[in-house]
């Protein structure tokens, strides 16, 4: 291609740009709030999921277990309830997107041996959201059971092993878990096909 034909093809545009100046405010102002809107203000990250507890056994275990969720950077505890009406009016006003009960006989059965059973309500009208949120409550569950069914293990004379199996995860491409890192380069091929339309 002959230098001459693109330089007729660039003045030939940057003389449509001179007529139009709407036309290059409209391409440069799009792409740069699409990529403020849905690189920073949307986020799909779920961090900080408001929390209620209806701690029904009030023992040093289920409190080593709401000590989990408070530690966590998944989690706010808002509030200790005493009831279903209560976790209802929370979910309901938007103060909580999950409540966790754990059941009075907490202790007892973790003394003894027994497995207990706690329940979690989640808020299911954002589905992602709140999908994110249970897999993460039962990852501080399941660190908090790992830690008794060891403790039992020493308490009976048992000699503690390690576990056959330890996962170590490691997140490549995007180690902060963070949307704008995967909406960004999504959001550049939206925004070259806008200026295209223009």
């Amino acid at each position: 291609m002959k230098l001459s034909r693109l330089w007729a093809v660039a003045r030939k545009e940057l003389l449509h740009i001179l007529r139009d100046p709407r036309s290059l405010a409209m391409g440069i102002a799009i792409p740069m709030l699409l990529l403020v809107l849905f690189g920073y203000a949307l986020t799909l990250d779920v961090d900080d999921v408001p929390l209620v507890v209806w701690d029904q056994s009030g023992t040093p275990a289920s409190r080593e277990l709401v000590s989990g969720f408070q530690g966590s950077r998944y989690f706010s505890l808002r509030a200790f309830v005493d009831g279903y009406g209560e976790i209802e009016r929370a979910i309901d006003h938007g103060d909580a997107l999950m409540a966790v009960v754990i059941p009075a006989d907490l202790g007892r059965a973790t003394g003894n041996g027994l497995t207990p059973t706690v329940q979690i309500l989640v808020d299911g009208s954002d589905s992602n959201t709140a999908a994110a949120a249970i897999g993460y409550a039962e990852n501080v569950v399941r660190r908090w059971s790992q830690g008794i069914a060891l403790d039992r293990l020493r308490r009976s004379g048992g000699r503690t092993v390690p576990l056959p199996l330890e996962v170590r995860s490691r997140v490549w491409f995007n180690a902060d878990m963070e949307s704008k890192n995967y909406i960004i380069p999504g959001l550049i091929a939206v925004i070259m096909m806008v200026i295209a339309a223009l």
